[in-house]
């Protein structure tokens, strides 16, 4: 026992003076072991987290591929952290994503477009982080290659609440694309100079060329169609939240309640009795809706149109004039509505808001970060064009792209590639509009926080009561009042009053 006693005393002086000896020259060499690459051994190495990116669509075939490419080339460049993606089905976007917030699920970046559920929405329910911090500490390229006018649209007092997608010439909205080809073969020769004219062509179409072709309308209850609006004395003005009127003497107005709004669902109704929009308007899926217009089988869309070699599967021999987008009254000046239209932004349950912004700064760095997270991997899913072109890879099985990320999504035009097989209608987009004009109230930015509950109350009325009028599913006359009543019970006038009081403070800011 005496032996074993004196060799255990033994071992624990022998522990103790190497324990001291570690905090001498094995020092340096037990730190090198944590250094992150590239960092000169200036600090511990950062732990590496994954961050996870919700958007809608669905899942392209070779993203596994594209994000092990991306992830390996992350840490390569010494980001310590790894991306993944979360697709939900468009017609389950926004009921999941609102799920997703409402519950504190754990993820980090989300897409917001403005025109749909606005960014003051999301802001208003507490669904954002204030990333005004993390911008400036590690958001040098996004301040670089993103213009202060566009920040300007997603800042509120001084706070930042996320990242403006700034991918096309927005003076291109409230555009319409016309299928000239059917017009021809319809013999409809006379130009599309208003709404109504619309209508007739399209019945000339579908009658004399035995074809039940509807407007496909983005978004479903979605409003209102800006194409209409240069048609009105009060052009120009925007409409935001679906309820807000925004005349260019900073009158802010019940939308619903306009002489605008009424017209608007005169024709969606005409349209809808006359079986011209899809008898399902208010909850045909989406995917459907994007099929219709990739596949050229329309008269006439709101936006812009997609690929010539799409298009050519339902027509063979259609050419690239044969698809214009034109622009009813185009003497009227063109205006940019809003400047932030497609925003990235960092959930409030969000664990790693440093890393989201870390995230998207890496994408803007330099062209071979973005080609490679927006187009793929080269040679497997995308070919370089010349200079800034590129021509997807289709997967046979479903005709559509192995991988792509949508540019209008997370898109930035200084490294944009731009198809070679689109139409030159789409092409629109993604050129500067030198004569446009910025409406007053493009970067005004409403926050629904003082009226939360109004707010929610008064776009749950609008989706039940004013969408199936607005897209002529039920007349105007016969249920415009309910609708009003059910409006003005949530809240309406509680809400429109705080968007006069906080658009007058915006435009005192423009005038000093």
């Amino acid at each position: 026992m005496k032996k074993a006693s004196l060799i255990l005393l033994c071992s624990i002086i022998f522990i103790v003076l190497m324990a001291g000896c570690s905090g001498g020259g094995n020092h340096a060499s037990n730190n090198a072991a944590n250094e992150t690459p590239g960092n000169n051994g200036e600090g511990p190495k950062a732990k590496t987290v994954t961050i996870k990116y919700v958007l809608p669509g669905t899942e392209p075939k070779e993203w596994p591929a594209v994000q092990e490419a991306v992830n390996k080339k992350l840490l390569q460049d010494g980001v310590n952290l790894q991306i993944e993606k979360e697709y939900i089905d468009w017609g389950a976007w926004e009921q999941k994503i609102n799920l997703k917030l409402s519950t504190n699920e754990k993820f980090d970046l989300f897409h917001v477009m403005n025109d749909w559920v606005s960014l003051a929405n999301y802001a208003g329910r507490g669904a954002l982080k204030d990333i005004t911090a993390e911008i400036e500490q590690y958001g040098p390229n996004l301040k670089k290659v993103i213009p202060t006018s566009v920040w300007s649209g997603v800042t509120k007092e001084g706070k930042v609440y996320g990242i403006p997608s700034y991918w096309y010439e927005s003076a291109v909205d409230g555009s319409i694309t016309i299928n000239k080809y059917l017009l021809n073969k319809a013999g409809v020769t006379t130009p599309i100079t208003n709404r109504q004219q619309l209508l007739d062509a399209m019945e000339q179409v579908n009658q004399k060329l035995n074809m039940k072709l509807t407007i496909p309308l983005r978004g479903g209850t979605a409003g209102p169609a800006d194409i209409f609006q240069r048609t009105y004395d009060q052009y120009p003005f925007t409409v935001r939240d679906n309820i807000a009127f925004i005349g260019e003497d900073g009158v802010v107005k019940n939308w619903v309640e306009t002489d605008e709004f009424k017209q608007d669902a005169a024709w969606f109704r005409q349209a809808y009795q006359k079986k011209l929009v899809h008898p399902d308007v208010l909850t045909v899926k989406q995917e459907q809706i994007e099929q219709q217009i990739k596949l050229g089988q329309y008269v006439m869309t709101l936006g812009t149109p997609n690929k010539l070699t799409d298009i050519r599967k339902t027509y063979p021999d259609i050419k690239d004039e044969d698809v214009e987008l034109i622009r009813l009254n185009p003497e009227k000046p063109r205006y940019r509505m809003v400047n932030a239209k497609n925003i990235n932004v960092v959930a409030a349950n969000s664990e790693h808001p440093a890393e989201a912004v870390k995230f998207l700064n890496w994408l803007y760095d330099n062209q071979d970060n973005y080609d490679l997270f927006m187009y793929g991997i080269e040679g497997k899913t995308y070919k370089k064009i010349g200079d800034k072109g590129l021509e997807m890879i289709i997967d046979p099985k479903t005709n559509t792209p192995l991988y792509l990320q949508e540019d209008w999504m997370i898109g930035n035009l200084n490294f944009i590639r731009v198809d070679q097989n689109l139409l030159s209608a789409t092409r629109e987009l993604y050129k500067a509009d030198t004569e446009a004009k910025n409406f007053f109230a493009a970067d005004f930015f409403f926050d629904p926080a003082p009226v939360k509950a109004e707010m929610a109350n008064v776009q749950a009325a609008f989706t039940s009561d004013v969408s199936p009028i607005y897209r002529g599913v039920q007349d105007y006359d016969k249920y415009i009042k309910t609708a009003q009543d059910k409006l003005k019970a949530a809240g309406i006038e509680k809400v429109l009053a705080e968007y006069q009081k906080q658009l007058d403070a915006y435009k005192a800011t423009l005038k000093s």
